[in-house]
């Protein structure tokens, strides 16, 4: 457990001391979602679909997984997702995009992460003001039809289309029960019954109300794995790591959990712990006769520009119940009905405008002679998918 889980496990006299600032968070965010649902504040819209992927509690590790599930689904729909989001919590930067060198400092952790799990295939920017980081993704990249917003749950300047909120039920997650800064909540859970969709790893019983609107759906964690930093495509299971010679490598804050997971292994293993700040170094990683250097993932994606292929660290896929795909789609279907959306679509090889054929329900780009088929409402943004257009078929 670390220092965060411990302190949002407990009612100390410093809670005590915090909780009027809570009250006083609880009423501000109440206020605002009143003017927003009175209009005296409007959203923004953004040009293309926007999804909020969001936990209820901080620092909830199960979100990311959640989210490379989603881009996965939505690249397999033929779209083409990127990521917004707020990179770390004090972010306070101009729209910038984050890649595998990337700073972390800058960046956050779990954007490098991102950014390393889907191989640099999604576009993902970070910044300040969400409204001009998607923005300025949109004008770099404009090929991108479907956003999703990897927090905002409480920028309700940002206009979502589809809203899913991530939520466990067990202690750790829930802590004391007090919204932040006393506790780990950021919302009252009521606050769930404003989304589309609430996904949980525990029983539907155990979920708070979500009203009619919401609906809820499981996901489980797979069996874990290990990840190599340098080519995220190559896993390792459990086993595998019992045949090596090992040596484990944290910060302190992210040392206890991670030792605590590495004690079923059989392997002949070292461990060495670096103080919480600590910035890694090519000197770090001088060592003799190791096969696999296994780090969590919040210290490995600092270590990115070493280029060690002996780095691996620890990760789990999800599975989702089926039914999260419905929704999403279903939404993403009412979305790309308004024909001024099809309209600002553009060709994802030459980045020209395309033409919207309706009769024949496909996207037509003229220098490149392609026809994109709108399937079931979804435009099939894939090359190796798209129709070549016959030197004979006139195009108008």
């Amino acid at each position: 457990m670390n220092w965060s889980e411990l302190y949002w496990h407990r009612i100390t006299p410093l809670h005590l001391l915090l909780w009027p600032a809570s009250l006083l968070y609880i009423v501000f965010q109440t206020i605002r979602r009143y003017l927003y649902r009175r209009a005296i504040l409007t959203a923004v819209k953004i040009t293309v679909p926007v999804i909020v992927i969001d936990s209820i509690t901080a620092n909830n590790t199960e979100k990311s997984p959640i989210l490379i599930w989603v881009i996965n689904l939505l690249k397999s729909y033929g779209l083409r997702p990127a990521i917004i989001g707020r990179g770390y919590p004090d972010n306070y930067h101009r729209p910038m995009a984050v890649t595998n060198a990337g700073n972390a400092r800058l960046t956050g952790d779990e954007s490098l992460l991102l950014s390393n799990m889907l191989h640099q295939s999604c576009p993902i920017w970070i910044g300040y003001d969400r409204i001009e980081v998607a923005k300025a993704l949109l004008q770099t990249h404009p090929e991108c039809n479907v956003l999703v917003c990897n927090d905002g749950l409480q920028d309700l300047r940002l206009h979502r289309d589809t809203e899913v909120i991530v939520v466990n039920t067990n202690h750790v997650n829930f802590g004391n029960g007090l919204i932040m800064p006393a506790g780990p909540l950021r919302d009252r859970l009521s606050r769930l019954k404003n989304a589309d969709a609430v996904l949980t790893a525990e029983s539907r019983q155990q979920v708070p109300d979500v009203g009619r609107r919401a609906r809820v759906f499981r996901f489980d964690l797979q069996e874990q794995k290990y990840v190599n930093l340098m080519q995220p495509i190559l896993a390792a299971n459990i086993n595998e790591l019992n045949e090596k010679r090992i040596y484990a490598i944290a910060t302190e804050t992210n040392a206890q959990r991670f030792v605590d997971n590495l004690k079923f292994l059989k392997a002949a293993l070292t461990i060495k712990t670096f103080p919480a700040e600590h910035k890694f170094t090519q000197k770090d990683f001088e060592l003799d006769n190791v096969q696999m250097i296994l780090m969590p993932w919040e210290d490995a994606v600092k270590c990115l520009g070493i280029n060690d292929a002996r780095i691996w660290y620890p990760w789990q896929e999800c599975q989702i119940e089926p039914g999260l795909r419905e929704v999403i789609l279903q939404r993403l279907r009412e979305k790309f009905m308004d024909p001024k959306l099809l309209d600002i679509l553009v060709c994802p090889l030459c980045k020209g405008p395309l033409i919207y054929k309706k009769d024949n329900q496909e996207l037509i780009c003229k220098p490149d002679r392609l026809a994109y088929s709108i399937r079931d409402g979804i435009p099939v943004m894939l090359e190796d998918e798209a129709r070549a257009i016959p030197p004979e078929e006139d195009i108008k």
